[in-house]
């Protein structure tokens, strides 16, 4: 059985005598937050409730779904969060909410890229890290995979989200400042399976260039080596170098 209890914009769902439980009205607070802030920058209105579902464990999380893959916090669309809070994993903030919202205001771009990268520029930080410093990291040890390769959802899933992620989330954030939140917008509604085409109808410039100047101006943010030491060890941990020795191996 569940538990229920109901805000402006949530239903939140979780099991009695859990952390959850125990927690909720933080929870409801923070979620608020973020969906105000959300709604705030896109300028946009969500009519609905999200059903907001606190589980116990990735299993659970799984289980809910309906394919009984393991996952810390996945959406169902079009209203519907389920999300692993336990001691050692809190799935809650901006991410999953980012991706209901954008779905029902502005639709679902067939790019991964995309979708990730918007919940990503909110996020923004990867395992509590600056996106734009993981880009950093990853150009300096010849990890990045460029924006070019990774519009393709079979490029995009072939990688680790750690890499993925926050390169995605750095575009997007590159992208909204420099030509604003209605033309993204308005990229994210239209953008269908040729993105470079509707990248330039929308953009005026093509995708390459902006990439060559999105990454220009990742280099020229100063991040401390203390951060950068950081990133490296979360990979070497991660066994990042590993894995590119092996693929330089064979491909030599």
């Amino acid at each position: 059985m569940w538990e229920k209890e109901e805000t402006q914009h949530y239903v939140f769902h979780y099991h009695k005598h859990s952390l959850a439980e125990k927690d909720i009205t933080s929870i409801m607070d923070l979620q608020e937050r973020c969906f105000d802030y959300i709604c705030r920058i896109l300028r946009v209105k969500m009519n609905k409730k999200i059903n907001y579902f606190l589980c116990e464990s990735p299993e659970e999380v799984g289980k809910l779904y309906g394919d009984d893959e393991p996952f810390n916090g996945i959406v169902k669309y079009p209203d519907t969060v389920y999300a692993v809070y336990n001691e050692d994993v809190k799935c809650v903030g901006f991410h999953e909410d980012v991706h209901l919202i954008a779905y029902n205001t502005l639709g679902n771009p067939p790019q991964a890229l995309l979708r990730e990268g918007l919940a990503m520029f909110f996020d923004k930080v990867w395992w509590g890290i600056p996106n734009e410093a993981w880009v950093q990291v990853f150009l300096k040890t010849k990890l990045y995979k460029t924006i070019s390769s990774l519009k393709d959802n079979r490029e995009f899933f072939r990688y680790s989200e750690t890499l993925t992620y926050p390169i995605s989330g750095a575009f997007v954030a590159y992208l909204i400042p420099v030509f604003g939140t209605e033309k993204f917008k308005n990229f994210y509604k239209i953008v269908d399976d040729d993105f470079d085409k509707i990248f330039y109808l929308t953009f005026g410039h093509n995708l390459n260039d902006v990439e060559d100047n999105f990454l220009g101006y990742i280099q020229t943010v100063h991040y401390n080596e203390t951060l950068q030491n950081l990133v490296l060890e979360y990979l070497k941990r991660a066994g990042f170098f590993q894995i590119k020795a092996i693929q330089e191996k064979q491909g030599s």
